[in-house]
């Protein structure tokens, strides 16, 4: 039988992203540390990469709530902030900081906002769903490296 325990939106929001986040280092993990940087078709993105990106991520959304709305500085220099990541540890680490800010960052949005929209580059998204970014991004990232497990041979996933 299921047990159903009555949380609030904010922690079902850090539990999911902590949780999503856990499982796309464990994937990043099972890739051999001679493939951390294969690209597929020489072109794609890296299983490293895409660990940079997935670090960095967590600071984007506290962003985004404090300019309540979009603002593309929020962004930073993305490539500088990608270098300073060379290897999945130093990612984890990082993503492992950086969780932190976005987790204070929802836990001090006003409530009365949650529902407010707001028109991004990629769509228009509540607030309490701009929340849900950094989830979303690691668990869609997650599948870009299971596949690219696949491209280069390992069929054990």
């Amino acid at each position: 039988m299921y047990s159903c325990v009555a949380i609030n939106v904010i922690d079902f929001i850090i539990q999911d992203t902590e949780r999503n986040f856990a499982n796309f280092f464990h994937t990043c993990r099972q890739v051999p540390a001679d493939k951390q940087d294969w690209r597929p078709l020489d072109n794609g993105r890296s299983t490293l990469d895409q660990a940079q990106e997935v670090a960095i991520c967590p600071l984007w959304v506290p962003g985004l709530l404090q300019a309540k709305g979009f603002d593309p500085s929020i962004f930073g220099d993305f490539e500088t902030a990608k270098a300073s990541l060379p290897d999945l540890d130093a990612c984890e680490a990082a993503a492992k900081e950086n969780l932190v800010k976005l987790i204070e960052a929802c836990k001090a949005f006003p409530e009365a906002d949650y529902q407010t929209e707001v028109e991004f580059p990629w769509g228009k998204y509540t607030f309490l769903q701009t929340m849900t970014f950094a989830s979303w991004n690691a668990n869609y990232h997650m599948g870009q490296v299971s596949y690219i497990q696949t491209l280069y041979g390992d069929q054990s996933m």
